[in-house]
């Protein structure tokens, strides 16, 4: 890597203001950060392990491709620092306060009594603001789907779900059973109706919600995504080396020279790793921006899907594919897809990677099992070229091992179409 093509300082914004690091410490999480530098206190350390939900932030990305702005709810305890070149993030601080004007999400929990001892309501007022920002008028499946990652100790959750499911456009009961029931269709008799607990809040009081006020992202970043030139960013620490390479060719390089190097996209594996366990690890490979990893191709026998898409993306995408072909042809799909929603939290979902899952080689992994069956493969690249291998049950060696070479690096992940009584 040229000299001329590096760069040591990151760039985002933070609540609609710019931020600029110079030489980031790569040990640096973006809760860290923003409770000890910036002083903005209301993202909460709970678990430190991405399982609470109480550190939740929104982060908000431009896609040159697509021209497109993409929301995800994250967890701050385990978001490098160093990944956030170019994203904008908003915290429970950047949404309302009492100082300024409390957003609708914030007063409805208020008022429906969603919080007691308080130290979750900031990470559930994130989770449904981010789905807000994506759809402003939910279903009461996108409010329970939401909060998935969002633990709370105090309420039960019931005026949690209450406040949250006046954003939605029809009440459907979110209390229906197993066998498709429903607790408000059996009959009452009036001496049960007259006792029907009253409703602790009153709507009408309730602020609109109007996604014409919220933060825009900064034009700034879209100018700088659509011509600013692709640049290797390096960060050296104490004890750790952080590189976010501009190219898949930088990135072969880069792992031929380092082959026990590790790669980090969602930082779900390697970070609980450092903060628990003590692991060190002087180099660490962040490729997140390396368009390669995160093609799309559609082909007669299948779909590749880059390993660098989160596992949200790829939900969605089989979502989106499954209607457009007989059922017959999508039952690996479909069996994946619902997998998929069975991984972690949202928050995780939205930052794992299909390639990182892959790669970390877990014994009881819910998704190795799925790509197994359905005879999908791994392509590869090294310095000495491309390759494809199956994903059977010789790819997994043991706990955290495949047969990978350690300079190889997982380019995409096919997946193909089912066969008829397959």
């Amino acid at each position: 890597m040229s000299a001329e093509k590096e760069g040591d300082t990151l760039c985002f914004f933070i609540n609609g203001k710019k931020v600029t690091v110079s030489h980031a410490e790569p040990e640096t999480t973006l809760l860290s950060f923003l409770r000890e530098e910036l002083r903005l206190t209301g993202t909460k350390y709970g678990c430190g392990g991405g399982g609470c939900g109480a550190c939740t932030v929104m982060v908000s990305r431009y896609q040159p491709a697509t021209k497109t702005i993409t929301h995800y709810s994250a967890n701050a305890c385990l978001l490098p620092l160093c990944q956030l070149h170019g994203a904008a993030v908003t915290t429970v601080e950047g949404v309302g306060s009492t100082r300024t004007r409390i957003h609708p999400v914030q007063e409805r929990i208020a008022k429906a009594h969603g919080s007691q001892c308080g130290f979750c309501s900031p990470g559930m007022v994130m989770s449904i603001y981010t789905l807000l920002r994506n759809r402003p008028q939910p279903a009461m499946d996108d409010i329970t789907h939401a909060l998935q990652g969002n633990l709370c100790r105090c309420t039960g959750y019931r005026p949690i779900i209450d406040g949250c499911r006046t954003f939605c456009q029809e009440a459907d009961c979110c209390q229906a059973n197993g066998a498709g029931d429903c607790c408000l269709d059996g009959e009452e008799t009036l001496e049960e109706t007259q006792r029907e607990k009253p409703e602790l809040f009153d709507k009408r009081e309730f602020l609109p919600l109007d996604p014409t006020q919220e933060l825009i992202f900064p034009p700034e970043l879209i100018l700088w995504a659509e011509r600013a030139p692709p640049q290797t960013l390096t960060f050296r620490g104490e004890r750790m080396m952080w590189v976010s390479p501009a190219s898949l060719e930088e990135l072969v390089q880069l792992k031929t020279r380092n082959p026990e190097a590790p790669l980090v996209m969602g930082n779900t594996n390697i970070g609980p790793d450092i903060k628990f366990k003590g692991v060190l690890h002087p180099l660490i490979i962040s490729p997140t921006r390396v368009l390669d990893l995160f093609e799309v191709t559609q082909t007669p026998h299948g779909v590749w899907v880059g390993a660098g898409c989160s596992l949200t993306e790829v939900r969605s995408l089989l979502e989106k594919l499954l209607p457009q072909f007989p059922e017959e042809k999508t039952e690996v799909f479909r069996a994946l897809s619902q997998q998929l929603g069975n991984v972690g939290s949202l928050q995780i979902r939205n930052v794992a990677s299909l390639g990182g899952n892959i790669m970390s080689a877990y014994p009881n992994s819910d998704l190795n099992p799925v790509l197994a069956a359905g005879n999908c493969k791994v392509s590869v690249i090294s310095n000495g070229g491309k390759r494809e291998v199956p994903l059977n049950r010789d790819f997994f060696v043991s706990f955290g091992k495949t047969i990978l070479k350690p300079e190889e690096i997982v380019v995409s992940v096919f997946i193909p179409f089912s066969r008829k009584i397959e």
